[in-house]
């Protein structure tokens, strides 16, 4: 097999070919390209949730404890959650895989309840070797659950 650099020389454009894709993606990508999830958010997710992460407070999953103790009408989904499904856009369609987010800003207005669907929706706001991107989290309420901004930064993946 011919080798390009001491590598086999099918590596090397297999992998050549990869970061070409990837950094056509980031090319391409302009100011105003936007992508969204829909999911209803169930109370088996947030569960999962919970004992993924160790967040079991009352609030999100003891519809008792949430009316008898809080202003909240039931079971609140957990902020980081909601986040997850921001990075889940980020990190799957816009930009898409290699995007790693470094900063990152979350507003809650609104509390998202579980049985709720929401929309999250991410839109590209500049595009230089850090792009900024907005995103908002709407429930079928109507109501924003989430909105903020983030700061990417698009790798492109090898093929190792």
């Amino acid at each position: 097999m011919p080798l390009l650099f001491g590598v086999p020389r099918s590596i090397v454009y297999c992998s050549f070919g990869n970061v070409i894709k990837s950094f056509r993606r980031c090319l391409a990508l302009k100011v105003g390209d936007n992508a969204t999830l829909t999911k209803k958010i169930t109370k088996e997710d947030v569960t999962q949730f919970g004992n993924l992460t160790g967040d079991t407070n009352p609030i999100h999953v003891d519809d008792l404890y949430v009316r008898e103790n809080t202003k909240f009408e039931r079971c609140v989904v957990h902020g980081a959650f909601l986040n997850s499904l921001v990075s889940s856009v980020i990190g799957t369609q816009l930009p898409g895989p290699g995007t790693v987010v470094v900063k990152q800003e979350l507003n809650f207005p609104s509390p998202c309840y579980v049985g709720e669907e929401v929309e999250v929706s991410v839109k590209v706001k500049d595009v230089r070797k850090i792009i900024t991107v907005e995103f908002l989290c709407r429930s079928n309420s109507g109501n924003v659950v989430l909105w903020g901004i983030a700061k990417l930064v698009h790798q492109p993946l090898s093929n190792k």
